[in-house]
């Protein structure tokens, strides 16, 4: 039989996942894969938005999209974990997200 507060851990909401891993509190290892593909799914949206961008030939969306990722990243620090051992945070728009964080970082600092 499955115990009640495993049933509530498999239907906890994606919103909640998604907020309790940027956060970067402690998630269940099942809820931990889902933030896992839903950081993913968000850093893919990102280059397709930063292809769509190019395509049209819209200097200031790209730099709009890596500066919006950027500030995403510094204030949740469990989607910028993910983003650290992603893939994506090494291609060229990548790397000057990884660069903007590291800005706004020192920019906290007094």
């Amino acid at each position: 039989m499955t115990e009640p507060e495993d049933l509530e851990s498999h239907y906890q909401p994606a919103a909640d996942i998604w907020r309790a891993g940027c956060a970067g509190e402690t998630l269940q290892d099942k809820n931990l894969h889902k933030f896992a593909a839903l950081s993913r799914s968000r850093f893919h949206t990102f280059q397709l938005s930063i292809t769509h961008a190019q395509i049209s030939g819209n200097g200031k969306k790209v730099e709009a999209l890596i500066r919006g990722l950027a500030v995403e990243l510094h204030t949740a620090p469990g989607l910028m974990a993910q983003w650290q051992a992603s893939e994506f945070s090494g291609d060229n728009f990548g790397t000057q997200v990884t660069a903007l964080t590291a800005t706004l970082r020192a920019a906290d600092k007094p």
